[in-house]
């Protein structure tokens, strides 16, 4: 009995974690990544590093750390299919803490992997501390000053994902159950 009030509950939370509507703006691109969660690209020029990491703020993302070679490659082919020229998108990398050590803002975790143009990061005029796909690269990084005015890219929060997946496989187990 215990079980079965249990498994109605997770039920219920499930139906109401459902029935929260995800942001359905339709002017920047949103792809749904199967292991990654939402991802949102605007491509519209017109946001500081901070601007667009409150930006993905409102949409309860951050923005994107592509912190491993399997989301370097994902990203790569998304974009690739987006756009004909790699347009400049801020993602969440920065050195804002400690000058040339990298860290990816939704995690704090230093930079692992990386994509880097050739001669980057530079932190020209010693004012670049924040991390971008470069439009006159072939989708590479590239470090600038946070108050330049660029595109971004937000990725949905890591533990909302990981929530999801695991009420769904709750979902999963109590619809088996009820099925035996």
């Amino acid at each position: 009995m215990v079980l079965l009030k249990l498994s109605l509950l997770t039920l219920v939370a499930l139906q109401v974690t459902s029935a929260v509507p995800y942001d359905k703006c339709d002017k920047p691109e949103k792809d749904e990544l199967e292991e990654y969660g939402n991802v949102f690209i605007e491509h519209e020029q017109k946001y500081n590093w901070f601007e667009a990491w409150n930006e993905c703020a409102m949409r309860n993302m951050t923005l994107m750390a592509i912190d491993t070679t399997e989301r370097h490659g994902v990203m790569n082919s998304m974009l690739r299919k987006r756009f004909t020229k790699c347009p400049n998108l801020w993602i969440g990398g920065n050195d804002l803490g400690e000058e040339g050590k990298f860290v990816w803002s939704p995690t704090g975790r230093p930079f692992e992997f990386s994509n880097w143009q050739k001669g980057q990061p530079d932190n020209y005029k010693s004012n670049e501390n924040c991390v971008h796909y470069y439009d006159i690269t072939d989708f590479e990084w590239n470090d600038a000053a946070c108050s330049l005015k660029m595109g971004f890219i937000c990725e949905e929060n890591r533990f909302q994902v990981a929530a999801r997946r695991d009420l769904k496989m709750k979902k999963q187990f109590i619809d088996h159950l009820f099925e035996m």
